[in-house]
């Protein structure tokens, strides 16, 4: 299977997400244990990002990238987030 030029663009903005919200936890604004968790962060992120990008693209929903491609940009922002955060 290979990664079009789109999906290879939302695996890295699901890296970026993911350095985002861990930068957020070390600085104290995102609380491991609160009620919206870090990875939870991650998944809302990444779905806006596809919404924006799909409306600006003119592609319906659910069309500008594959599963694959969605399922990879949300493992490596959680791996960013638990590689870098300050977990118990």
């Amino acid at each position: 299977m290979r990664l079009s030029r789109n999906e290879l663009l939302f695996i890295v903005l699901g890296a970026v997400l993911g350095a985002l919200v861990a930068s957020g936890v070390s600085a104290g604004f995102i609380s491991t244990d609160g009620a919206l968790p870090p990875f939870a962060i991650v998944l809302i992120g990444l779905g806006f990002v596809e919404l924006a990008l799909g409306y600006v693209m003119g592609r319906p929903l659910g069309t500008l990238v594959g599963m694959p491609a969605r399922f990879l940009a949300f493992v490596a922002g959680v791996c960013i987030v638990l590689a870098s955060a300050n977990f118990a």
